[in-house]
């Protein structure tokens, strides 16, 4: 699809960015989000310096932006009242108001959340953000497993460090949102 045919698509658009690339241009990109997920519709380059003219340009036509990194499948948009999370297949997490409501439809009220924590369990391969109740169980919000991880000892904690990013930049968000403290446990 052109660049021009996804902003006219229907549904909700959002434009994510990526970091400034050679020769001083940016990608920028045109996503759909529905309960089916974030799906990319067309990407193109740009000239780094007519950033903040074209994120005003889309965002006068109601295309906000959200947030993503070329490391995860998830694509993250901060809105007024939260944050919301799709993956490739669903939307993952809608964190808004005074609850946050899981993929699976189960809901956390705001007010029992301590602490959104990212992670990775020993062996790297289950890794993502979880909340820390203030009953001391802890519920994945966002989640992966990582296959690369799973493929044997050449999986180094760079590798780890890598792939993670998002967990700490969206991690913030949902802590933010929830009033709760923050804590890296990837980063230590």
């Amino acid at each position: 699809m052109r660049f021009e045919e996804a902003l006219a698509a229907p549904g909700r658009l959002v434009q994510v960015w990526g970091e400034e690339i050679t020769d001083g241009r940016r990608v920028q990109a045109i996503y759909s989000l529905t309960d089916v997920g974030a799906k990319q519709l067309a990407w193109r380059s740009v000239p780094a310096a007519q950033y903040d003219a074209l994120v005003e340009e889309l965002n006068a036509r109601g295309i906000a932006i959200a947030g993503t990194e070329a490391t995860c499948e998830y694509v993250w948009i901060i809105t007024a009242t939260g944050v919301e999370v799709y993956g490739r297949r669903s939307k993952v997490l809608d964190a808004e108001g005074d609850r946050a409501t899981l993929e699976d439809g189960s809901v956390i009220p705001r007010a029992d959340i301590a602490r959104i924590v990212s992670f990775a369990e020993p062996d790297h391969v289950y890794r993502g953000i979880k909340a820390e109740l203030r009953s001391g169980q802890a519920i994945g919000l966002v989640t992966e497993f990582s296959t690369a991880a799973d493929a044997g000892a050449g999986y180094s904690r760079n590798d780890l460090l890598m792939e993670t990013g998002w967990t700490s930049t969206l991690g913030v968000a949902i802590a933010t949102w929830a009033g709760a403290a923050f804590h890296d446990q990837i980063v230590g």
